[in-house]
């Protein structure tokens, strides 16, 4: 199990400056000890966005004596110092974010003020553009020719003299767009979005990997590894290289007959998007015509340059040190942009869109998407909890609230990362920094009880999410991806069952497993790519173990996956159809007479409530019939695994009584299972090992009776 810190370390009560991060100190070491970290993530040498001097002051620069006496060091002696503890930092590149900051110089050029007090007084500005220009060459040892000896061309072959305008996104009329989330309010400094389409870009990435990887990193994380995709929803990119790529993808697909008819009669070896829309006075995204093809298309460059920059991180560090690193990315929400990516990342790291209580659903997609790779998870201050829980925690209150927004990811197949001064957005003058002592309780009881979490389990389902189906109008849905209850659930902090996917658009597949996971069913999400923006691998072997699969509205399926769910269903599985199936394909035909299949019809272009309660019942009869482990007592939330001989049944009590600021005691809970291979029990809380449970057989059932479930307990049976 992965155990990852969030390792932003911004100071308590200032604002969360980015792109560089805080001088990093042996304290730091000492707590990142105590919290058994084996990763640290968004962590170190962000400076890069800024100009590549900076990123190697922020590595290798000395450190003024006065720091020193505190035990601070540079980004690669702190490296070096995780590596001796076994933890492995990720060097963080701020994709989207290219900077510029009120700056003031001496009269040889050095910076003796940036940023805040900066803007304060007369000042210039340093970042991209300077640097690009060579105009304080002075400003650090190394300059521009250290990195560019024969300059900056860009994809037209002319000379580029300033980093900023020359890479940053563009709107339909032209105009660079901020990247507004990152830009602290009522502050000095800009922020472009970068568009990695423009290979100037994806070189100067580059050369800020070269930099983290001599610095000594284990890691690369590609923070906002989307790039252009983040620009969509702000009205790009219109530059000139996407407009170029897009219509060399134009070429392609009609090559490969692959452009769906609204293209029919345009010449695409001509065709400019962005003089098109002009042209016809539309407005983007909204309305804009051929827009799902443009969508594909930057999908489809998302796998292509994040690929790029992934293999070169590796082979530059495998070269030149004889050291494999790992690469990662912000799969930020895990939107559709992020699926055919998966392959090239080695972890799963993801930014949630809302930070909610109670979201297993979001937690066991996670896990499904992940396909087996390990998955962080980063809180996010905008438009959930967290803001109130740090004000709470702030008042030694809420302990329990956090500890169960820590455990749950755990509970459900993934991880929590601990905020380490973690980010608090660009308008609260904050950092996440919780309570030492609950943090170590939760970080003590994960490395301790690390078997605890094996991640495989019997007698549950497997939930497809068919990518040719849902990822257009997954990503497209009104309103935010987690969200549903993200208002009331940070208003008020209330513990409810929320809903990763938004209701304003029908979604069957997020439907299905809101209600699996209020259900306390056990179920896997299982991946199937739609075979052109990622290749099919789906395999019979990935769904023969479930004794149920269920297929949410899969009206799209490669011919290969039509195939595996009727060799599943000839080997004995059964089949609960949600919707349309493999319209495609000649699967239906196939089903005809086949024992196994269970259909239930819904409208996917209505709100079908009496749909949904048709599946709700076809879904309890049969999980009925497969069901291993069951609860009796409400408010809780519950997960089985089974490893080894061994079977780990987790508890979660979400019943939270805010005048007690606890969360209440759930009195005499009976635990029902089935399919053990063992009859010994145990049982543990976050405190240790307790005896105060009975248990009792009922055929060949195990019912264990607990007197009570605090916030967290874990049944073993062994």
């Amino acid at each position: 199990m992965e155990r990852g810190i969030y390792f932003d370390a911004w100071f308590k009560h200032n604002h969360c400056y980015h792109p560089s991060l805080p001088l990093r100190s042996a304290q730091n070491l000492e707590d990142l000890k105590r919290y058994h970290g084996t990763v640290l993530v968004w962590a170190g040498m962000g400076g890069g966005s800024i100009s590549l001097p900076y990123l190697e002051r922020e590595a290798f620069g000395d450190v003024d004596p006065r720091m020193r006496f505190y035990g601070y060091m540079n980004d690669s002696e702190f490296v070096a110092e995780c590596e001796k503890l076994g933890i492995r930092l990720f060097g963080i590149v701020f994709e989207v974010q290219g900077w510029e900051f009120p700056a003031v110089f001496d009269e040889n050029g050095k910076i003796i003020r940036l940023n805040l007090h900066a803007e304060q007084t007369e000042h210039d500005w340093y970042g991209l553009r300077e640097f690009s220009q060579d105009k304080y060459p002075d400003a650090f040892p190394t300059r521009l020719k250290d990195y560019y000896p024969d300059g900056i061309v860009n994809s037209e072959g002319q000379p580029v003299t300033d980093l900023w305008e020359e890479c940053s996104t563009r709107d339909l009329y032209g105009k660079p767009i901020h990247a507004e989330w990152v830009e602290v309010k009522n502050h000095g400094q800009q922020a472009y979005q970068m568009c990695r389409n423009n290979p100037v870009w994806r070189e100067y990435l580059k050369k800020i990997m070269m930099i983290q990887i001599d610095a000594g990193v284990q890691g690369i994380q590609l923070d906002e590894c989307e790039l252009p995709m983040t620009a969509i929803s702000s009205g790009g990119c219109f530059c000139k290289d996407c407009m170029r790529e897009f219509t060399e993808y134009l070429v392609e697909r009609r090559k490969a007959g692959k452009l769906s008819a609204e293209w029919d009669g345009i010449d695409v070896s001509s065709f400019n998007y962005r003089d098109y829309l002009l042209e016809h006075n539309c407005t983007f995204p909204e309305g804009a015509p051929f827009f799902r093809t443009y969508w594909e298309y930057q999908i489809g460059q998302v796998r292509r340059y994040f690929g790029e920059l992934a293999d070169f991180a590796r082979e530059y560090a495998l070269e030149k040190y004889r050291r494999r690193i790992q690469v990662s990315g912000n799969f930020y929400n895990l939107q559709p942009a992020y699926h055919p990516i998966v392959p090239k990342a080695d972890i799963i790291i993801t930014e949630m869109e809302h930070s909610l209580f109670r979201q297993p659903c979001f937690y066991r997609y996670s896990a499904g998407f992940a396909e087996g790779k390990p998955v962080i998870i980063a809180e996010n201050p905008y438009g959930g909890i967290i803001p109130e829980l740090v004000r709470l925690l702030d008042k030694g209150k809420g302990y329990d609230l956090y500890r169960i927004f820590m455990l749950e990811a755990s509970v459900y197949g993934c991880n929590m990362s601990v905020p380490y001064g973690s980010w608090m957005g660009n308008t609260i003058k904050d950092a996440f920094w919780p309570p030492r002592s609950v943090t170590a309780q939760i970080q003590d009881f994960l490395y301790e009880h690390e078997d605890f979490f094996p991640g495989s389990f019997k007698g549950g389902a497997a939930v497809l999410y068919s990518y040719g189906s849902n990822a257009y109008r997954d990503a497209h849905r009104s309103g935010s991806a987690n969200g549903d209850a993200a208002a009331a659930n940070a208003a008020h902090l209330e513990v409810t069952t929320t809903d990763w996917g938004n209701t304003a658009v029908s979604m069957p597949f997020w439907d299905v497993i809101r209600f699996l996971s209020t259900e306390n069913a056990l179920y896997d999400v299982k991946m199937l790519p739609d075979d052109d923006l990622r290749e099919d691998d789906f395999s019979i072997d990935k769904i023969s173990s479930y004794p149920l699969v269920i297929a949410p509205d899969c009206f799209v399926l490669t011919q290969n996956q039509a195939d595996i769910l009727y060799e599943y269903l000839k080997a004995g599985g059964r089949l609960l159809v949600f919707g349309r199936l493999a319209e495609n394909t000649d699967l239906w035909k196939k089903l005809e007479g086949q024992p196994g299949v269970c259909y239930v019809d819904f409208d996917p272009d209505a709100e079908d409530a009496a749909g949904f309660a048709r599946f709700e019942a076809a879904f309890l009869e049969v999980y009925g019939q497969i069901c291993t482990t069951e609860c009796s007592a409400p408010q809780i939330g519950m997960q089985r695994y089974d490893a080894n001989g061994k079977t780990f049944v987790h508890l979660l009590n979400y019943d939270y009584d805010a005048e007690k600021d606890a969360m209440t005691a759930k009195k005499d809970v009976e635990i029902r299972m089935t399919a053990l291979d063992g009859d010994r029990v145990r049982v543990f809380t976050l405190e240790g090992e307790t005896d105060s449970f009975s248990v009792s057989r009922q055929g060949n059932a195990l019912n264990v009776r607990l007197n009570e479930v605090p916030v967290y307990m874990v049944i073993v049976v062994e």
